[in-house]
C-alpha cells in the first residue's frame, strides 16, 4: 500500500512538472518562423483573360511552394501587374487564394508598371483591402507606404510611385520625404531586427533608374541619408525587385561612409533582363542568377537570420509544377 501510494505520488510529481516546463518546449519548437518574398509577376505578352498581364501559373506554383514550406506571410516587392487596370490587380490578387486559405497575409508594394496613372491607387486598394495603416503622415501614403510588426521582426515597404495627395496629378514621394518617418520607426524598441522593402533598388544591375532618381548616382545626399539611415539602425537588408534577375551585393553610400545589404529578389515572370556593366559601381557582388524563376524564404530562429533564394527554369502559358531549387543560402 505504501508502495503504491509512493509510486502515485511520483507519478503526481512527475506529470505536474511536465504541465509547468511543456509549455517552454512548446515555445522553443514554435520559435522558429519565415516569410516569403515573390519579385515581379507581370507579362507582358498576355493581357487576355485569364492573364490580364500576370503570370498567373507562376504565382501560383510559387505560392505553392510557400504554402507547403509553411510561410507566416508573404511580401511582393512590385509590378504585380503588367499595366495596373481594376481587372489586372484582381486577378493578381485572386491567384493568392491558396495563401488566403492556408492563413498566409500578403503584403504588396507597387512597382512602376502597377502605377501607369492615379487610377491605380483605388484600384490597388480596391484589390488588396486591409493593408496596415501605420504610414508617413503625408496626403495619400496611408496604406500603400507602410510598416508593420510580426513577432520580433519590423517591415517597411516603400511606394515610391503617384499616390492621390487630394491634387490632380497627385504626388510620388521620395526617399527624404520618407525618411523621418522611417527613421522614427526604426528607432522604436518594438522590434529587434528590420527590412525595408521597395520595388526599384538601391543599384541596378540592368535599370539606370533606382530608388532615388534616374541614375545610380542620382540624389547623392538623399543615397548617403537613406543609407546611412539602415546601416545605423541594424537593418539586415533593403530588398528589391525590378530588375528581373536574382542578385546579392553590398551597397555603399556616395561618400563612402555607410553600407547596406541589397537583395534583389529574382524574377517571378516571363520576363529576364542581362547586368548592364556600364554601371559606376559602389556595390560588392556577392551572388547573381539571370534567366530563372524564383522567389526567397528567411527563416528566423532566435537571433539567427537565414536567408534562401529557390528557382526553377521558367515555362510558358500552361500550369507546371516546377523543380525549386535551393541556389543561394546565407546568415
Amino acid at each position: 500500500m505504501q508502495y503504491t501510494h509512493r509510486k502515485f505520488l511520483s507519478a503526481f510529481v512527475i506529470t505536474l512538472a511536465w504541465a509547468l516546463i511543456s509549455p517552454l518546449f512548446a515555445a522553443e519548437e514554435n520559435s522558429s518562423w519565415s516569410f516569403g518574398v515573390i519579385p515581379d509577376t507581370q507579362w507582358a505578352t498576355r493581357m487576355d483573360a485569364p492573364f490580364h498581364g500576370t503570370a498567373i501559373h507562376i504565382i501560383d506554383a510559387i505560392n505553392a511552394e510557400f504554402v507547403r514550406q509553411k510561410v507566416d506571410f508573404v511580401i511582393a516587392v512590385g509590378d504585380l501587374v503588367e499595366t495596373s487596370s481594376a481587372v489586372a490587380f484582381q486577378t493578381r490578387a485572386a491567384h493568392n487564394k491558396s495563401l488566403d486559405e492556408a492563413g498566409i497575409k500578403f503584403y504588396p508594394v507597387r512597382g512602376n508598371h502597377d502605377a501607369v496613372d492615379l487610377e491605380a491607387v483605388a484600384q490597388f486598394k480596391a484589390a488588396f483591402p486591409g493593408l496596415p495603416t501605420n504610414s508617413p503622415d503625408l496626403p495619400g501614403a496611408k496604406g500603400m507606404t507602410y510598416a508593420f510588426n510580426h513577432k520580433e521582426g519590423k517591415f517597411i515597404l516603400l511606394d515610391t510611385f503617384r499616390l492621390d495627395d487630394g491634387s490632380q496629378r497627385g504626388k510620388a514621394y521620395t526617399v527624404d520625404d520618407y525618411l523621418p518617418w522611417i527613421e522614427s520607426e526604426l528607432k522604436k524598441d518594438d522590434h529587434h531586427f528590420s527590412f525595408v522593402f521597395a520595388h526599384k533598388n538601391l543599384q541596378g544591375q540592368n535599370h539606370k533608374d533606382n530608388i532615388f532618381g534616374a541614375d545610380a548616382d542620382a540624389n547623392p545626399e538623399m543615397q548617403n541619408a537613406f543609407i546611412s539611415c539602415l546601416q545605423k539602425h541594424g537593418v539586415r537588408y533593403y530588398m528589391s525587385g525590378h530588375d528581373h534577375m536574382y542578385h546579392r551585393s553590398l551597397v555603399k553610400s556616395p561618400d563612402g561612409k555607410s553600407e547596406i545589404g541589397q537583395i534583389i529578389c529574382g524574377s517571378a515572370a516571363h520576363k529576364f533582363y542581362l547586368p548592364d556593366m556600364s554601371f559606376p559601381k559602389r556595390e560588392t557582388p556577392i551572388k547573381q542568377e539571370l534567366n530563372r524563376i524564383g522567389f526567397v524564404i528567411v527563416r528566423v530562429e532566435d537571433e539567427r537570420i537565414r536567408f534562401e533564394y529557390y528557382s526553377s527554369e521558367p515555362f510558358g502559358a500552361e500550369p507546371k509544377t516546377p523543380t525549386w531549387e535551393l541556389r543561394d543560402s546565407f546568415e
